[in-house]
């Protein structure tokens, strides 16, 4: 009787997971993506803070060092592609950046829980998510302070993007 119930809430969440995200993408609108998590989703940003992460760090899909941890297209990548916006950019990677489409706030070794405890029970990275969503409302508030000194508004996304955006959380460590 378990095992007919475990298959009965596989089958279900299925259905849940890719079935509905499917037929929502052609009714989605998303201007912009904001995306909080650890090395999953990483799309550069501990490579830009701490240096470049060792190979294949995206070398084979991307043609040169991505600062990733993997050698290809993450779940973030292909969510952006089906979305018809472009990849987004780390955060904390100033340097061609182009934010205007979202962020990517993710840094690999990120944790839940602060970094006010011990490395083994918080990880290596003192970027934890608490620190991507300080980065998160410091980029809403200066982007749009930025903007309206009419600087740099083709990088940076129009204030009503933050509200219509699709945020994702992509963090599978403590």
């Amino acid at each position: 009787m378990e095992f007919k119930h475990f298959i009965l809430q596989a089958i279900l969440l299925l259905e849940i997971l890719l079935l509905k995200p499917i037929s929502c993408f052609d009714n989605c609108d998303f201007p912009a993506i904001f995306n909080f998590g650890d090395s999953n989703s990483d799309t550069g940003g501990l490579s830009a803070a701490f240096g470049q992460a060792p190979p294949p760090n995206g070398e084979t899909f991307f043609h040169a060092p991505a600062g990733r941890f993997c050698d290809g297209r993450l779940l973030i990548d292909l969510i952006a592609e089906r979305l018809g916006l472009p990849h987004l950019s780390a955060f904390l990677d100033s340097i061609g950046s182009n934010f205007s489409h979202g962020a990517n706030f993710a840094t690999a070794g990120s944790t839940i829980r602060p970094q006010n405890t011990t490395i083994s029970q918080s990880g290596y990275s003192p970027i934890s998510l608490d620190v991507q969503h300080v980065q998160h409302s410091d980029f809403l508030r200066r982007s749009q302070i930025i903007r309206r000194n009419g600087s740099f508004h083709n990088l940076l996304p129009e204030e009503g993007y933050f509200s219509r955006a699709l945020y994702t959380f992509d963090m599978a460590s403590k």
